[in-house]
C-alpha cells in the first residue's frame, strides 16, 4: 500500500515537473514577445486626436518604445487626419499615407518625435503630409525624414534633426521657419514662401527646382545646383563656405542675392542670369570682419546672361576664364574689375559698371549702345571690336592691342591713350561716313560733314 501510495506521489511529481517546464517556457516567450516586440500600429482615431489616446490606435497602445518598439501607419484615405503631440515620444518609424495627414505639437511646448531606425528614412511620406512646428524650436522630427514621388511635405515651421530628402516628381512646400539639421537631397520641386526661411545646417544638392519667392534658401556650408539643378526667384540664396552653381541661378519677379560667407567661395559652371526687370547681385556676406577685407573674386567658366531691364552685380571682382560665356543682352554688368582672359567670350551690348581689363590675345565684341562706366584697359595683342553703335568710355582708355571698330565708334570721355592700333571700316548695318543717315556714303555726307564743321569753327 505504502508502495502504491509512493509511485502515485512520484508520479504526479513528475507531471507537475513537465506542467511547470511548459508554463516556464510559454511564460518565457511571451515576456520575450511582450518585452522586446515590434508592433504595428495603425491610426484609428479619426479626423482629429492626440497621439496619447490609445483608443486612437490600434491596437490601443499610445506608440511609445520601451518594453515594444512601434513601427507607426498614418493613413487618411481619401480624406484628412490631424495628430497632435502633447509630449515628446520615441518610435522606430512613421509611415504617411492618403490624402492628407497633419502632425503638429502643442504649439506651446518644444516636442520632439524621435525615429529610431537607422534606414534611409525612417519618417516617409506617400501622399500628403503637413508638418505644423509654430517655429523652429517648437515641433522637432529627429531622424532622416523622406519624401516620395507624387508626395506633398507643406512644412510649417519646424525642424528635422537628421537628413531631408525630395525625390524626384515630388514637391516641399515651406510656409515657416523650417530648419534641417543635416544634408538636404533635392530633385523634385521645393517652394520656399514670402519672409519664411529654408535652412539647411551642412549640405544641400539640389538637381530638381528651388522656387524663392521672397523667402531664404540658407546652408551653413556647401550648395551645390547641379548641373539639372535650376534656382530662380527673389529673396537670399546663401552658401556659407561654398556655393557652385553647374545649373541655371535666376533672378525673377525682383531681386535674388546670392551670396556666400564673408570667407566662402562662389564657383559658376552654369548660367547666372536675371529676368526683365529683376536683379541678381552675388555676393559675400562680411557679418564678422571688420578694416580692411576684400572678398575673393568670382572666376566664371560658364554662362552669364544679363538681360534688358536689369543686370548681374558682382560685389567682388569677375575673372571671364576661357571658354567663360558673358552675354550682354541690353541689360547691366556690374563688378569692381572685368577680366576678359584669352579664349573667353564676352559679346553683346548694354551697360558695363567698373573697370574692364582685356588680356593679352583677350576679345571683347560689344554689338551695340554701350556705357562702360569705368576704365578700360586693352592688353598686348587684345581687341575690342566695336559694332554698330557708340561705345562711350567714361574712365580712361589705354589700348596696347587694337580698336576694331565695324561701323561703330569709340568715345573715350575720360581720356585716351593709344599704344597700339585703331581700325575702322564699315559694318554689315551701319556705317558712320554715312553723315545724313540717307543708307549712302556720297559727297552729300562730306557735304553735310563740312557744313557742320565750318559751322563749328566759326563759334
Amino acid at each position: 500500500m505504502g508502495s502504491q501510495l509512493c509511485k502515485s506521489k512520484k508520479g504526479r511529481w513528475v507531471m507537475l515537473r513537465k506542467v511547470l517546464m511548459l508554463m516556464t517556457i510559454v511564460l518565457g516567450v511571451w515576456a520575450c514577445s511582450a518585452q522586446g516586440g515590434v508592433i504595428d500600429s495603425n491610426w484609428v482615431g479619426g479626423e482629429w486626436g492626440d497621439w496619447e489616446t490609445p483608443s486612437n490606435w490600434s491596437p490601443a497602445i499610445v506608440p511609445e518604445n520601451g518594453a515594444n518598439t512601434f513601427n507607426v501607419t498614418i493613413d487618411a484615405g481619401a480624406g484628412r487626419v490631424g495628430v497632435r503631440l502633447l509630449y515628446d515620444h520615441v518610435i522606430n518609424t512613421l509611415a504617411c499615407k492618403g490624402n492628407e495627414v497633419g502632425l503638429e505639437g502643442d504649439g506651446l511646448s518644444h516636442v520632439t518625435l524621435t525615429l529610431t531606425d537607422t534606414n534611409y528614412a525612417p519618417l516617409t511620406d506617400n501622399g500628403e503630409l503637413e508638418i505644423t512646428g509654430w517655429g523652429l524650436e517648437i515641433f522637432e522630427i529627429r531622424g532622416n525624414v523622406a519624401n516620395s514621388n507624387g508626395g506633398l511635405m507643406d512644412f510649417w515651421g519646424g525642424r528635422v534633426d537628421g537628413n531631408l530628402v525630395n525625390p524626384a516628381g515630388a514637391t516641399i512646400e515651406v510656409n515657416g521657419q523650417l530648419g534641417i539639421e543635416g544634408d538636404c537631397q533635392n530633385a523634385g520641386l521645393v517652394i520656399v514662401a514670402p519672409y519664411h526661411d529654408f535652412d539647411v545646417d551642412q549640405s544641400l544638392s539640389n538637381t530638381g527646382k528651388i522656387r524663392i519667392i521672397g523667402g531664404g534658401c540658407g546652408v551653413g556650408e556647401v550648395l551645390v545646383n547641379d548641373t539639372e539643378g535650376e534656382i530662380t526667384g527673389f529673396g537670399v540664396l546663401y552658401g556659407g563656405e561654398r556655393l557652385t552653381n553647374a545649373g541655371t541661378i535666376r533672378a525673377t519677379g525682383g531681386n535674388l542675392a546670392a551670396a556666400t560667407g564673408a570667407e566662402g567661395v562662389f564657383q559658376n559652371e552654369g548660367t547666372l542670369a536675371n529676368a526683365a526687370m529683376s536683379l541678381l547681385n552675388v555676393s559675400h556676406l562680411n557679418l564678422l570682419h571688420y578694416g580692411s577685407w576684400v572678398p575673393s573674386d568670382v572666376n566664371n567658366t560658364g554662362t552669364v546672361e544679363v538681360n534688358a531691364g536689369g543686370g548681374v552685380a558682382f560685389d567682388c571682382n569677375l575673372v571671364n576664364e576661357p571658354n567663360g560665356v558673358i552675354e550682354l543682352l541690353g541689360g547691366t554688368l556690374s563688378a569692381t574689375t572685368i577680366t576678359q582672359a584669352a579664349d573667353a567670350n564676352f559679346a553683346g551690348f548694354g551697360t558695363i559698371t567698373g573697370d574692364v581689363v582685356i588680356e593679352p590675345n583677350g576679345l571683347i565684341q560689344l554689338t551695340g549702345p554701350t556705357n562702360i562706366v569705368g576704365d578700360m584697359q586693352i592688353g598686348t595683342a587684345a581687341t575690342l571690336e566695336i559694332s554698330d553703335g557708340t561705345t562711350l568710355i567714361t574712365g580712361y582708355t589705354t589700348n596696347n592691342g587694337t580698336i576694331h571698330m565695324k561701323g561703330g565708334r569709340i568715345i573715350p570721355q575720360g581720356g585716351f591713350t593709344n599704344n597700339g592700333n585703331i581700325i575702322w571700316e564699315p559694318g554689315p548695318y551701319n556705317n558712320i561716313a554715312d553723315f545724313n543717315l540717307d543708307g549712302q556714303v556720297n559727297f552729300k555726307d562730306f557735304a553735310d560733314f563740312a557744313d557742320t564743321w565750318l559751322w563749328q569753327a566759326q563759334l
